[in-house]
Parts: structure tokens; C-alpha cells; sequence
């Protein structure tokens, strides 16, 4: 029975530790600014040790938020109303020992940073970020706001691991789960 007892106690830490390894969003929000809905979110719990190793290892990280908006129905499903990802790459350049933090499909040039914190609190936090016009919105109608979040390492390997990577392994990735917000004008 004893060996029993520390076997059970040795998983729940198992489990237990691999819950504190999980990313959350936090502090998620919406607030209309002149004519448009910006959205407020910041990742809590990142492992910046490990992913500042991978940087320096010359790895990139790619930051992936995935939004979706549903108009509420009472009697109905939901209907999406908006659905957006948005990706944000950050590189290290060991020559000029400077972080980039890119937004995937932007016109706008990479944001420098000088210390790897900085880049990962640049890449990891959506701070006003504009969705769309409030003109799109009708009053007094219910909108349920999803968010979820990926951080994974990006790799440059060759076919043939790929292909192995594919079949055996999912990837170096951290993800949240889905966070909500209910909101109306």
C-alpha cells in the first residue's frame, strides 16, 4: 500500500508540475477607441529562460494568437462574426546583438529590441491592438470574444526530418486555452 501511495503522490506532482508549465492569457479586454475595437491580452507563465536559450541558439519563435468573435443568439448557435490570427516572429542577430520582433504580413518594419525580455514582452503582448470598425457592431447585441494563444520554436531542418518530425513528434510548442469575454456596445 505504501508503494501505492508514492506512486500516487508522484503522478499528481507530474500532473501537477505540467499544469504550471501551461501558458494563460491574462488581463483580457476590449474598449472601443475612436472609431475601432482594439483588444487588450498579455501571456502569463512563459519559460523566458528557455525560450531566451532557443533564441540564442538561433532558433526563432513565432507567436500566434488566433481571435474569434460570436454574435450571442438565445435560441440559436452562435454565428462567428470575425476570426483573425495574427503571427509574430522573433529572430536574434548575433552580430549586431539585437532582437527582432516582426508581425507576420505587416507593412510596418521589425520592432528592435535590446534584451531578450524586451522582445518576448513585445511578441507576447496584444496592447491595442485594432480588430475592426465599430461600425460593424450593432448595440445592444451580445459578443462573445475567443482568444487563444501558441508559442512555438521554428526550426530550419531539412525534409527527411520533417517527415520524421511530422509522424513521431508534434513540435516544440506551448499553447493556452481558450480564454472568452462576453461584451456589447
Amino acid at each position: 500500500m505504501r508503494g501505492g501511495a508514492t506512486l500516487f503522490l508522484i503522478i499528481l506532482f507530474v500532473l501537477g508540475a505540467s499544469q504550471a508549465l501551461a501558458l494563460r492569457m491574462r488581463d483580457l479586454n476590449v474598449a472601443p477607441y475612436r472609431d475601432y475595437l482594439l483588444l487588450y491580452a498579455y501571456l502569463e507563465d512563459m519559460p523566458f529562460e528557455d525560450l531566451k536559450e532557443a533564441l540564442r541558439h538561433g532558433l526563432g519563435l513565432a507567436f500566434t494568437f488566433r481571435i474569434e468573435i460570436y454574435r450571442t443568439r438565445r435560441f440559436l448557435r452562435d454565428e462567428r462574426f470575425f476570426s483573425q490570427e495574427i503571427t509574430r516572429t522573433v529572430y536574434y542577430d548575433p552580430v549586431k546583438n539585437i532582437y527582432y520582433v516582426q508581425t507576420v504580413g505587416a507593412l510596418e518594419a521589425p520592432r528592435r529590441a535590446t534584451s531578450p525580455r524586451q522582445a518576448l514582452l513585445m511578441a507576447s503582448n496584444l496592447e491595442g491592438l485594432p480588430l475592426f470598425p465599430l461600425v460593424r457592431l450593432k448595440t445592444g447585441v451580445r459578443y462573445r470574444l475567443k482568444l487563444k494563444a501558441e508559442v512555438r520554436k521554428i526550426t530550419r531542418v531539412g525534409w527527411p526530418k520533417k517527415i520524421i518530425r511530422f509522424l513521431l513528434f508534434k513540435g516544440e510548442s506551448l499553447e493556452t486555452p481558450w480564454a472568452s469575454l462576453t461584451f456589447s456596445l
